[in-house]
């Protein structure tokens, strides 16, 4: 699979699930900040209700990272060990293009 940006740079489940986890926190981040911005109840609710689904979307990801071995939010040393390894298989294969 390439990337849909016309690099050439492939992209695998490890990327993707990453990918996606960070995206997920940067939306619940701005749920967050919208819920306190917002003027009615109403609104409020609403977003509360897509806050809520957020998080239990990224627990179902982060599970997922976890149990595949791409994220370990509670062993720097190894999630270290895991973007090295990833930013060298990065690099590698740019080199080759």
């Amino acid at each position: 699979m390439q990337q849909p940006t016309g690099g050439s740079q492939p992209l695998n489940d490890q990327l993707i699930a990453i990918d996606l986890l960070i995206s997920i926190k940067n939306g619940i981040k701005s749920y967050a900040v919208a819920i306190t911005e917002s003027d009615t109840p109403e609104v409020r609710n609403i977003l509360k209700q897509h806050l809520n689904d957020a998080i239990q979307f990224h627990e179902k990801v982060s599970q997922y990272t976890i149990n595949k071995g791409y994220y370990h939010p509670i062993n720097v040393q190894e999630q270290l060990r895991v973007d090295m390894q990833v930013t060298q298989q990065i690099t590698q294969a740019n080199q080759l293009q």
